[in-house]
């Protein structure tokens, strides 16, 4: 733990640096592309992750000098970003979806399969996946930054630019649908 709160102290260290000195910022890349990339191919899928990531830091490269220096670790912050990103691309890609359709093609939908494997790599994970699959993307966030990231709740709230209380409820709710669904599978529950 003591090397987390260090690591996150030279972050917002390193962005400010990188301010007048942008080669600074490179530190920060390299403390948190592996977890950026981790979480987006959770949630977007291991073919859109580097983009994804890449286009994370550069975001974050370009409002650095907006970054909020009081806050000394930058992972909320970057995987807010990533967050955002996520989301907009599944949006993009439903709005394309939707096209074709309505065109009459028919196009395979790109499954999450690999990032859903990885929540559960024991028996029954088709269960898991199928439950999860099932959730609004905002609540796969959710699920991914706290189970799978490791983010505290202040940390979601950070990254997701909400309430703490709010992310709080939203996991307890969450935790209770999986259980009901994966009881319903047939699966038993630990949690």
């Amino acid at each position: 733990m003591v090397g987390l709160v260090r690591a996150g102290a030279a972050d917002a260290v390193a962005i400010a640096r990188s301010v007048d000195e942008p080669a600074a910022f490179a530190e920060v890349f390299e403390r948190h592309f592996s977890l950026v990339y981790r979480f987006l191919s959770l949630r977007a899928g291991e073919q859109s992750a580097a983009d994804l990531a890449s286009e994370t830091f550069v975001i974050a490269f370009r409002r650095r000098a907006d970054y909020d220096l009081s806050r000394p670790d930058a992972r909320p912050w970057l995987l807010g970003i990533a967050a955002n990103l996520a989301r907009r691309q599944c949006r993009s890609e439903r709005r394309r979806r939707e096209t074709l359709l309505r065109l009459g093609r028919e196009r395979p939908l790109e499954s999450q399969d690999d990032a859903l494997a990885r929540l559960d790599a024991g028996a029954n994970s088709e269960s898991v996946r199928a439950a999860v699959a099932e959730l609004a993307p905002d609540e796969r966030d959710l699920l991914l930054l706290f189970a799978c990231v490791g983010l505290s709740y202040e940390e979601i709230a950070e990254a997701l630019s909400l309430p703490i209380g709010t992310v709080r409820s939203r996991i307890h709710r969450l935790r209770h649908k999986l259980r009901e669904r994966l009881a319903a599978a047939g699966q038993e529950v630990r949690a």
